[in-house]
């Protein structure tokens, strides 16, 4: 037996025996309801009483809210009648028509989605790098600045959170913007449901969520089973997600909220990218180097957080620590890699909000500590070894934050300090021993002003951000040893933006913001001949990122309403050091991102019957440093119909929905490789394709 299937044989019984074993525990959880509700019938729903503000931003870390916060973000609740219909797939769908944020559907799940925010992450070549990443308060973005999103299930995402510009003075390392996804839907009864999905390309979908109180303590479960072959050869998908929440009640001023989450996935093929040829005859077609050589990936993740709150009566108290275990079996085009992740942290902060400022202190601490093995991959079958190394990285830091109001006008500022340490130990010594480390320190100052008028926000402020290389860029070393790159060095940004937020128009919404940041010793990914499709990294001279971006959101009579998002984005290479093919391209334009980005949704509802139409379109840009080659424009239209919630009587209702993708049937890439070797930059979206599918809950 193939080393490559006895590993998919393994996942695929652990995923089985996770199942059975989530079953028993749902079921347990469900009897215990069942007795506590009888033993607290009398007892009222919530004893806790905190007086917050309606809007508060969890991204900004300290006391930030709506009507004072001078940057650009945006919260949005995705209401459960578009969960239970909207298949979700990927993370397309909860970040649709949200301003300053793309994300690439690579259709490519051993990979992930590509996501930037006003530019930064452009260069990712798997996961997320650039912005800093949350699911339910844990971390995804590690403290090495790779963030991997695989965990996330799409369709249980209940609100999103994003700061659109460099955030480093929150979070840290990568952040280059913030993104905070939550999965939690408590309910105030009893609520069970399931959904059966199918459509196109062999897709297959199950999920479940059951949420119930007991007393003033809330709870919810939720998983799901996703399949696909995938609209390209080799691009088949199997995973497994599961989670939970609990939010208890400790005392009259404290809580304490739990979440885990669990990915299995067996069985994550990767077609590879096409040239402009292959792309443009067959786009359904992999790459053949990857499917002679297998590449895939198989993972197992596990994670958990804890937050801890005490109520103060002028502020809060707040104990956040996480933990998390990434086991990944990577076979690629050009070697088989296998990483055994631990990774944890704490996060402590104190508020205080006093009559005349806000003012907050905190400390966060992390660790990553990575197993890492590399092997030929002598199509599909490990050849002999060629790395053997344990890294570990370490972040300790400590910030502050102060919001002083003077009447219509509000100041803030924030600062925070890094200290990162990257530590590799070789323990493979083939030739001579390769461990080392390095070290990286970084301040990451915030400063803005805000003025409220006629229910119109404007700010201004200056920010900044920085991003170290990640262990990955690390050790992709050009000359093929072991060891990390001695000479990457971390990335800056610096930012000034001014922008409105609105709502003095009844039924109106608008948030417009301009911005401005240069980013010095950018790293920039290159590929080799003798490398393959492994990605190289190097710190070139500074860019420039200067943007525009509009979205406006409106009801115009009930049961209707329309959001437009409308990007323009000017990002150059802005040094005459920055050299691709022997000549500079100062003055080019940065390659990934399109200088006109449009996107809306529009939605009618009426007496349960639902229409939501979605619209995307891309300016044709540029693929590569010299900006020899382009990605065509492409526009996209969804739809998607759904009756919801028609009853069966006993508290039991059905809805049942229909999507239709890409109408028109438009040939186009969704994502590139950027500066890929070969020409192979295009990874191509499908045609026409559906999804249909039906939700049968118990509760509303």
């Amino acid at each position: 037996m193939s080393k490559r299937l006895w590993i998919k044989k393994r996942l695929i019984c652990q995923s089985y025996l996770n199942t059975i074993k989530m079953m028993k525990f749902l079921l347990f959880i469900i009897g215990v309801f069942a007795i506590s509700t009888q033993i607290v019938s009398g007892q009222s729903t919530d004893t806790l009483t905190v007086d917050l503000e309606a809007v508060r931003i969890e991204a900004a870390r300290i006391a930030s809210f709506e009507d004072r916060a001078p940057f650009a973000f945006i919260s949005r609740d995705i209401r459960i009648e578009r969960r239970i219909t909207t298949p979700a797939p990927t993370l397309m769908d909860p970040f649709r028509a949200i301003p300053g944020v793309w994300v690439n559907d690579r259709n490519n799940n051993a990979i992930g989605e590509r996501i930037s925010v006003r530019g930064m992450g452009w260069r990712a070549s798997f996961g997320v790098r650039g912005i800093y990443v949350l699911m339910d308060g844990v971390p995804l973005t590690m403290p090495d600045g790779q963030a991997i999103t695989s965990l996330t299930d799409p369709g249980f995402i209940s609100n999103v959170e994003l700061i659109r510009g460099p955030s480093s003075s929150f979070w840290g390392n990568g952040g280059g913007g913030t993104i905070l996804m939550n999965t939690a839907s408590f309910r105030d009864e009893t609520y069970v449901r399931t959904r059966f999905t199918t459509g196109s390309f062999g897709y297959y979908k199950i999920d479940f969520e059951t949420a119930f109180n007991s007393g003033s303590n809330r709870f919810m479960i939720y998983g799901s089973n996703q399949i696909s072959d995938g609209f390209r050869d080799y691009s088949r998908f199997e995973a497994w997600r599961f989670g939970g929440h609990a939010d208890i009640e400790l005392t009259n001023n404290s809580r304490l909220h739990l979440t885990t989450a669990i990915l299995e996935s067996p069985v994550s093929d990767n077609p590879g990218s096409l040239t402009l040829e292959q792309f443009q005859e067959s786009p359904d077609i992999a790459n053949p180097n990857n499917v002679r050589q297998q590449a895939a990936k198989f993972t197992t993740h596990g994670q958990f957080g804890a937050t801890y709150s005490y109520f103060l009566p002028d502020g809060k108290i707040t104990v956040n620590s996480w933990g998390l275990n990434r086991q990944l079996e990577n076979p690629l085009a050009f070697a088989w890699i296998q990483l055994d992740r631990l990774a944890g942290g704490v996060r402590t902060s104190y508020e205080l909000n006093a009559s005349d400022f806000d003012w907050g202190i905190g400390i966060d601490a992390s660790m990553q500590s990575d197993n890492r093995k590399n092997w030929v991959n002598e199509e599909g079958e490990q050849g002999n070894i060629t790395l053997d190394q344990r890294e570990q990285v370490a972040n300790l830091a400590a910030f502050s934050r102060i919001q002083i109001p003077l009447g219509a006008f509000s100041i803030s500022g924030g600062v925070r300090a890094d200290w990162i340490d990257f530590r590799n130990f070789d323990q493979l010594q083939r030739v001579e021993d390769t461990s080392g480390s390095r070290n990286f320190f970084s301040v990451s100052p915030m400063i803005g002003i805000g003025y409220n008028w006629n229910q119109n926000y404007i700010y201004a402020n200056f920010s900044s951000g920085f991003e170290t290389p990640t262990t990955t860029e690390l050790v992709n070393r050009p000359d093929m040893d072991g060891g990390f790159n001695p000479d990457l060095q971390p990335e800056k940004s610096f930012s000034g933006e001014i922008g409105v937020r609105s709502s003095a128009i009844p039924g109106l919404l608008v948030d417009a913001a301009f911005f401005n940041t240069w980013v010095t010793d950018f790293l920039s990914s290159f590929r080799t001949e003798e490398g393959g499709d492994r990605d190289f990294y190097r710190n070139l001279g500074a860019t420039r990122f200067t943007g525009f971006e509009i979205m406006a959101e409106t009801s115009p009579f009930n049961g209707l309403s329309l959001t437009l998002n409308y990007g323009y984005n000017y990002f150059i290479f802005d040094d005459d050091s920055i050299v691709a093919a022997g000549e500079s391209v100062k003055g080019n334009r940065i390659p990934g991102i399109p200088d006109h980005r449009f996107s809306g949704m529009l939605q009618y509802f009426n007496r349960g019957f639902r229409l939501m139409v979605e619209a995307d379109y891309s300016a044709s840009y540029f693929v590569n440093n010299q900006n020899s080659v382009q990605n065509p424009s492409y526009v996209v239209f969804n739809t998607n119909i759904s009756f919801i919630e028609l009853s069966l009587g006993n508290n039991l209702y059905v809805t049942p929905f229909f999507q239709l993708n890409n109408i028109f049937d438009e040939l186009y890439s969704g994502s590139v490789i950027i500066n890929a070797f070969g020409g192979r930059y295009y990874e191509p979206s499908p045609g026409r394709n559906w999804q249909a599918g039906i939700n049968v809950s118990f509760g509303r």
